[in-house]
């Protein structure tokens, strides 16, 4: 058995060294068709920013999901309010994005490739629930990058994109706060009448029990022992 896979590797080296220039041939056509297109492809740069996200700082406990979203939302609300028609049009003609193809493609072409060329990845890490103790996974952060053709411009165009997560998120979280405020001063309101009507029923038992609540037992013995020394008297 052993003499048979020796003979077929020796039948193996003998066919490649006769049909080497066949094999090599190939093979250096490929690498220098690889190289050549390699070489012909514009230089691609990325400029990449990470953007942690902050706790709420009004407790979940307190305030519920109703006024609350999950961090990986509300990164994708911001991202579509953000790569919205109008903001990415902005930023191909502020920039002068992509000359060559907006003279032989349409604007929608255009929107897809700086789409393509802008990615949004979310990064998770292993935290603590405050409120179970129990560990989870939980969005930290995320990073904003785009790839371009050039340094400077790469770069510019991630910043400006960078800013304007930003200003959308800000945005959002003042929505956020007017709806937690409003919500807030909602349950202040039922808490004060609330407790205005117990109050209410409280002073009303009062007036029932004419006295004979035991807060005024103290009270009404100081009483007893006044009029028996008055009687003595």
């Amino acid at each position: 058995m052993a003499e048979e896979k020796t003979k077929d590797l020796k039948d193996y080296m003998q066919f490649v060294r006769r049909r080497k220039k066949q094999i090599l041939w190939p093979i250096l056509l490929l690498l220098l068709v690889g190289g050549a297109i390699t070489l012909s492809l514009p230089p691609a740069y990325r400029s990449r920013a990470t953007i942690l996200i902050e706790e709420q700082e009004v407790p979940p406990d307190l305030v519920r999901s109703t006024v609350t979203s999950y961090a990986d939302q509300r990164i994708q609300t911001i991202k579509h309010q953000v790569m919205s028609r109008s903001n990415l049009l902005k930023i191909v003609d502020q920039y002068g994005l992509y000359p060559g193809m907006r003279e032989r493609k349409t604007t929608e072409e255009v929107l897809r490739r700086l789409i393509n060329d802008i990615d949004v990845e979310v990064i998770s890490a292993e935290v603590v629930d405050r409120r179970t103790g129990q560990s989870t996974q939980a969005t930290i952060a995320f990073t904003l990058s785009y790839e371009g053709e050039t340094p400077p411009l790469t770069q510019k165009v991630a910043n400006e994109l960078t800013s304007l997560f930003l200003a959308e998120n800000l945005r959002t979280r003042e929505r956020s706060a007017q709806e937690t405020t409003v919500f807030l001063k909602q349950e202040a309101e039922h808490l004060a009448e609330r407790i205005k009507a117990l109050e209410n029923k409280i002073a009303a038992m009062k007036r029932r029990a004419d006295g004979a609540l035991p807060e005024m037992v103290q009270l009404n013995l100081q009483l007893m022992n006044q009029i028996d020394r008055d009687l003595m008297e």
